[in-house]
């Protein structure tokens, strides 16, 4: 898992080899005016979800993990809290993983809970559980996802 600044993000392009196509992206469009949906960039091995929603409380909000993509996460409303927990501390998910929607859960809380701000962007692999969307409000963001 990884937190950091946008204006930073070309120190992660060696992370994925479709890293700096989709982070370049993010940086050159404005998302404001856009409707919501998927941003195909290459079609299920790069695109972007432009969502909008009620964030939810920690006790509302499940652990999710993915097997076949990497998260990349940009709040652009307002702060955001999520949750994380490395995969090995889990054991078995409590909804199992579905291989057609890429998405497995787990019901307990996240060990660690950070902040993530408008400017800023996570990065999930599929060894992180991660719990997004937590806070009070709306909340306008983005969900990159490369396929691995």
């Amino acid at each position: 898992m990884i937190i950091a600044d946008l204006n930073a993000c070309q120190r992660y392009y060696i992370l994925h080899a479709r890293m700096k196509e989709l982070m370049d992206y993010i940086l050159h469009h404005d998302f404001s005016g856009q409707e919501t949906g998927r941003i195909t960039l290459d079609g299920d091995d790069l695109f972007i979800n432009l969502d909008e929603g009620e964030l939810k409380s920690k006790e509302e909000q499940r652990l999710e993990f993915h097997r076949k993509y990497i998260d990349i996460q940009v709040p652009l409303l307002q702060e955001e809290t999520m949750g994380w927990t490395s995969i090995s501390d889990l054991g078995e998910p409590d909804i199992a993983y579905n291989p057609d929607t890429d998405c497995g859960f787990y019901t307990q809380e996240a060990k660690e809970y950070f902040k993530v701000k408008p400017g800023q962007f996570t990065i999930f692999f599929p060894e992180d559980a991660h719990a997004p969307i937590i806070g009070e409000g709306k909340q306008r963001k983005l969900v990159g996802k490369i396929r691995i």
